[in-house]
């Protein structure tokens, strides 16, 4: 399945993602969960690809300096939320209209009505953002 998101008034454009959907998924709910697993694996790549690439920047130069040691400023790195909390966090933010989706171009408004959920369908993701004093 091709998953793409948005930002309503981002210009970049669309992000797609390819993402397996087992054949048992058959509800909104369900595909939230795939999505779900396949983002914090991502997370954790992108976490772990980062952590093999370190570049020193102009602070830990300047740094450096002053103290004779060159090295990269220590970082408590962000972990991701468990499963359960950003599954919470996904339904939530359907339930409460955070974002719409659109399944092969229909609307998705029920997170537990059956969907025709294909290998090549696709999933648009369209996250609205508040206005300020609106």
């Amino acid at each position: 399945m091709i998953v793409q998101t948005r930002i309503v008034g981002d210009s970049s454009g669309l992000d797609d993602h390819d993402v397996a959907v087992p054949a048992d998924v058959v509800t909104m709910r369900q595909l939230l969960g795939v999505l779900v697993r396949h983002e914090l694996a991502a997370y954790d790549s992108r976490r772990e690809a980062n952590r093999a690439l370190r570049v020193l920047t102009p602070a830990d130069l300047a740094r450096g300096v002053g103290s004779g040691r060159y090295g990269r400023e220590v970082k408590a790195a962000r972990t991701a939320p468990t499963y359960e909390v950003a599954l919470a966090r996904a339904i939530e933010a359907f339930d409460d209209g955070l974002y719409f989706a659109f399944l092969d171009g229909c609307q998705v408004e029920d997170l537990d009505s059956p969907l025709p959920v294909r290998p090549d369908s696709t999933l648009r993701l369209v996250r609205l953002v508040a206005l300020a004093g609106g």
